[in-house]
């Protein structure tokens, strides 16, 4: 078997090699461009990682105050301890309390028929605000580098669960302005992109559990919203 890793003369190196398309190269140079692919292609992620890792900070876990660029935990069991609280407080705010819960039970039964997905801690993590427009695509990717991905209704369904369990005004998550600087972009069920909340920074103006559905285009660029990833803590 030929070593590639011993120096060889010219000739020992030469060997015709087919490729799929049916051209012929030799050996030699498909080596060549293989190394010069694998370098550009490591050269890539090492520069994406520069640009997203040193944004994330994983020395504190917040389990009462969501903010950006800290990691926020929600305990599923925690909310199923609360659930009749949670239930009381949807039924005081009338008939967007009453959707609400419905959306909420929706998607606890979802999250309870995909544990794996959905395990009982889950931690998120808000993306801080870039200056330039940043495509769909790269966005989730971002979140694929600090965690399991990006977050979707489901989990964001969770997230207001849980901010009520630590206190958080049900009223002021229904029709108060989301306080948070840019509004979320979250990854649907179903592949589509989602809107979560609202962004102060941009005069948004809405409430913080509103939800907006949209196809998704990996190539539309923005820089209105921040991405928001998960991780799963098994």
């Amino acid at each position: 078997m030929l070593n590639m890793f011993v120096k060889k003369s010219a000739e020992e190196l030469y060997v015709d090699v087919e490729l799929s398309d049916g051209r012929r190269m030799s050996l030699e140079d498909l080596v060549r461009d293989y190394e010069r692919l694998l370098k550009n292609e490591t050269s890539k992620k090492e520069n994406f990682k520069k640009e997203v890792i040193p944004k994330v900070k994983d020395d504190k876990v917040i389990t009462k105050k969501l903010r950006v660029g800290e990691w926020f935990r929600i305990d599923r069991n925690v909310i199923d301890e609360n659930r009749n609280e949670i239930y009381r407080k949807c039924i005081e705010e009338g008939t967007a309390g009453k959707k609400l819960w419905v959306r909420f039970e929706k998607s606890n039964k979802i999250a309870n028929q995909y544990p794996r997905q959905y395990p009982r801690l889950i931690e998120t993590y808000i993306f801080e605000a870039r200056g330039y427009y940043i495509t769909q695509q790269k966005k989730r990717d971002m979140c694929k580098y600090v965690g399991d991905g990006m977050c979707d209704e489901i989990i964001c369904d969770l997230e207001l669960q849980m901010r009520i369990c630590n206190g958080e005004s049900l009223y002021d998550l229904i029709y108060k302005h989301d306080e948070l600087p840019r509004t979320r972009v979250i990854k649907l069920r179903n592949g589509g992109t989602g809107y979560f909340g609202g962004g102060v920074d941009n005069h948004k103006n809405y409430p913080t559990a509103d939800l907006r559905r949209y196809k998704f285009d990996p190539n539309y660029e923005s820089c209105m919203n921040v991405p928001y990833a998960f991780r799963r803590v098994l």
